[in-house]
């Protein structure tokens, strides 16, 4: 049975060889992604079952984009295939980290993030990345970035708002998520963002309810004038990514979606990830997240 698994991991990377410099250059303008064993540099348990996980990979930090993704595996583990995790930390994001060290944001839910959170400083990991598009800044320098998160939904946006810190109007946020205890790395957002807006839906922090209820306030009293002014991105479950979408729709806000799927491969081969498109001749097409995702335009989803 094991030699089985061994061949299978064997064949799965050599596909993606194959294909990555048929696929990518094609679909991207980012960085070349690469297939690395490195060792775990640090592990940081932030409490309530999320961790910062660290590793050192120079080559993929060259390029790569605030809400792209690795795929990661645990050498020699019972769980076959590798897991897509967003970058949440570039070279610069956090402060006192080594130069060319990229970290994710995790929370324990199963298995697989049980192994993960296991591990320690020294222990090797697969990391296959850079994959996917990312966020990217709004061209205008007067557009105000507007961050919506939903409990570990935040996994990308430590990058962006260290990417944004140049940009001439600062981030605004908003971040719900079920309880106090799931809202990972407030503190440093609250530091980052200008009016960090925290909804919890047992009112144990913040205002109680949905983050999308002092959304809609915001982009009421602003939008409503100049509605080019702003522009979403979101990271969160899907029904907060609908509900994102169909507000950035009523308002006419530009809006991006950091979409979450189950995946296999993590480049476009196995098909596993696919999500419903407004198709350009009409109808509804289909696209993968892994490759034309996980950023989309929310107007492009056909929900």
């Amino acid at each position: 049975m094991l030699s089985n698994v061994g061949k299978t991991v064997k064949h799965a990377s050599r596909w993606f060889d194959r294909f990555r410099g048929i696929v990518y250059p094609l679909a991207h303008e980012t960085a070349m992604p690469h297939d690395i064993t490195t060792p775990v540099s640090d592990n940081q348990d932030l409490g309530h079952g999320h961790y910062l996980l660290e590793f050192e990979c120079p080559e993929m930090a060259d390029g790569m984009d605030p809400a792209q993704f690795f795929m990661i595996g645990i050498p020699g583990s019972e769980t076959l295939l590798r897991r897509p995790y967003s970058v949440c930390g570039l070279p610069g994001t956090f402060d006192a980290r080594e130069p060319g060290r990229l970290q994710v944001l995790y929370k324990v839910v199963g298995q697989g993030t049980g192994l993960l959170a296991a591990l320690r400083p020294g222990a090797p990991i697969h990391v296959l990345g850079p994959l996917g598009h990312g966020f990217v800044a709004p061209e205008r320098p007067d557009v105000r970035p507007v961050f919506v998160a939903g409990g570990i939904g935040s996994a990308p946006f430590p990058a962006f708002a260290a990417r944004l810190a140049g940009h001439r109007t600062p981030p605004r946020m908003f971040y719900g998520a079920r309880t106090a205890a799931d809202l990972p790395l407030l503190g440093w957002f609250r530091e980052r963002t200008t009016g960090c807006e925290v909804t919890t839906e047992d009112g144990s922090l913040g205002e109680q309810g949905r983050v999308t209820e002092p959304l809609r306030r915001f982009l009421a009293g602003n939008a409503a004038d100049e509605p080019s002014s702003l522009h979403l991105y979101a990271c969160g479950p899907e029904p907060m990514l609908r509900a994102v979408s169909r507000l950035a729709a009523e308002f006419e806000v530009t809006c991006d979606l950091s979409l979450e799927a189950h995946m296999a491969c993590g480049f476009g081969v196995c098909l596993g990830c696919v999500v419903p498109v407004h198709a350009a001749a009409g109808g509804v097409g289909y696209d993968r997240v892994c490759l034309e995702g996980p950023v989309m335009r929310s107007e492009r989803l056909a929900w």
